[in-house]
């Protein structure tokens, strides 16, 4: 039997090499070196199930994982809420969890390159890889998972942006004599929406999701102005004064990140196969990227798996659930941002209530 090639550093890529493995047949993981930055995500309960499926339950230790208490929300009105669902599921240090899954697989055995693919092509019985370094691959299918600029992302794949959004944000070390509440705190604001939430290691994560457009000069380049935004929220600004972090956020300046939406029409051609972010890139509102990674890698391998022994069924269905689940959370999106009415007159705002309704925009929170 051949091999399986599969493009990409990230969760959604481990987690379809992992399963491949499991089939009993050989994956060919090819990941270049890459730095990975936690920016404060979340995993749900649901995804423990998956862990399991790839005998990866022990991923969740102190380490790379915090256990959650929920989620608050200022969304709507001026009131601070727990969320009525979001119960569980653990605060995740995303570099931490991907450097020991790529431990994991490094035990495995399996066959990896840290190089990246510069085409992707069509053949017969499968792909020809062309990589960096000038050496050409053949493998009998392959899964991309090679994030947001998606290796394999022509034409054909549909691809589109419906927002602007961007993070704008920090990773904060907590003082010593702080005992944060192990929670993710949500405020509605003119700009767009604040995020704050713990990561192992006594850290906290603050972000500012706007559209790139919308950010006020300086606000990414000087902490100071960064932090001043904040000051004006009403649950945002007292948590960092009472973590002592309201001063340490003004000393550096933010990192700033993409955080569009990107959505497909094409999930598979021919034997190429998109999951993670290569096949759609959901904001983070909500809350399910990692979650929507494991099983998109899981399901993208078994699809390849019965592709190469010449069965689309498989392939047909993960295409269709894949593609069902992005428009249910764009409709749950928009859904969403129309529950807030308090900005309606706000660029960012209008913008959401204004989508088109075949692309609406996000999904989650209270």
């Amino acid at each position: 039997m051949g091999r399986i090639a599969v493009i990409g550093t990230g969760v959604a890529a481990l987690a379809a090499a992992r399963s491949v493995m499991l089939a009993g047949r050989r994956p060919l993981l090819i990941a270049p070196d890459r730095d990975v930055i936690s920016r404060g995500e979340t995993l749900s309960p649901s995804a423990a199930a998956l862990l399991d499926q790839l005998d990866w339950a022990d991923l969740l230790s102190a380490e790379t994982a915090l256990p959650s208490v929920g989620r608050f929300s200022v969304w709507g009105d001026a009131t601070l809420r727990r969320a009525a669902q979001g119960e569980g599921g653990w605060h995740i240090d995303r570099a931490s969890f991907e450097r020991r899954m790529r431990a994991k697989l490094h035990s495995d055995a399996i066959e990896s390159h840290p190089i990246i693919v510069t085409m992707l092509v069509h053949h017969c019985d499968g792909v020809v890889l062309e990589l960096g370094d000038g050496r050409v691959v053949f493998a009998d299918a392959a899964i991309d998972c090679s994030g947001r600029a998606a290796v394999s992302s022509g034409t054909t794949a549909g691809r589109r942006r419906t927002d602007r959004l961007v993070a704008v944000w920090r990773v904060l070390d907590l003082p010593d004599d702080t005992e944060p509440a192990m929670a993710t705190l949500i405020e509605a604001v003119a700009l767009g929406w604040w995020y704050m939430s713990p990561l192992p290691g006594r850290r906290m994560m603050l972000g500012l999701f706007t559209d790139t457009d919308l950010l006020p000069p300086g606000a990414a380049q000087d902490g100071t102005n960064w932090t001043v935004l904040a000051a004006s929220t009403i649950a945002i600004a007292p948590r960092l004064h009472s973590l002592g972090l309201d001063v340490t956020a003004a000393l550096q300046p933010p990192q700033v990140a993409p955080a569009a939406t990107v959505t497909a029409s094409r999930l598979i051609e021919g034997r190429i196969l998109r999951a993670g972010d290569a096949a759609a890139a959901l904001d983070p509102l909500g809350a399910n990227g990692l979650a929507t990674a494991l099983w998109s890698g899981i399901a993208a391998a078994e699809a390849a798996l019965t592709l190469t022994n010449g069965e689309r069924e498989r392939a047909d269905a993960y295409e269709r659930d894949y593609l069902q689940g992005i428009a249910q959370h764009l409709v749950n999106q928009q859904a969403m941002y129309a529950a807030e009415p308090r900005f309606s007159d706000a660029p960012f705002w209008q913008r959401r209530r204004t989508a088109p309704s075949s692309h609406p925009q996000k999904e989650i929170l209270p």
